[in-house]
């Protein structure tokens, strides 16, 4: 695990590296969504690590190293299935043009302002006359 984990942060750095010279050369509006995609990149590492590797790392190794243990795995099972909505989340937070999306939906959804229903307004015109 070491060497997989050291061969991917070896790859993110001199990924990073590479991009910063090249990003130099691209419109601010490029530099901002490569830097974005980046970080999305790194979450999208990070993680799987956090949700899959940790708590599977302990109840994997026991065998190899004659542990025994007495706890339930179930939270292990839990940890799991977390990944696939944490990691939409993750994406659609990272990236700009999500969130404005997420926001207009928002907006939709809750609006500021509760709209008056035909009900109100002919109860209201009914309630004068």
């Amino acid at each position: 695990m070491t060497i997989q984990y050291s061969i991917i942060i070896y790859c993110g750095i001199r990924m990073h590296l590479v991009m910063k010279k090249e990003i130099d050369k691209s419109s601010i509006p490029n530099k901002k969504l490569q830097k974005q995609f980046f970080r999305a990149l790194i979450v999208q590492t990070i993680v799987p690590t956090v949700l899959f590797v940790f708590p599977a790392a302990g109840v994997l190794m026991s065998p190899l190293l004659d542990i025994e243990m007495s706890f339930q795995t179930g939270w292990i099972y839990a940890s799991l299935s977390l990944y696939p909505p944490i990691d939409t989340i993750a994406f659609m937070i990272l990236v700009s043009e999500y969130r404005k999306v997420i926001k207009e939906l928002y907006k939709v959804i809750f609006p500021d302002k509760p709209h008056r229903s035909s009900e109100t307004e002919l109860s209201s015109t009914v309630g004068k006359i």
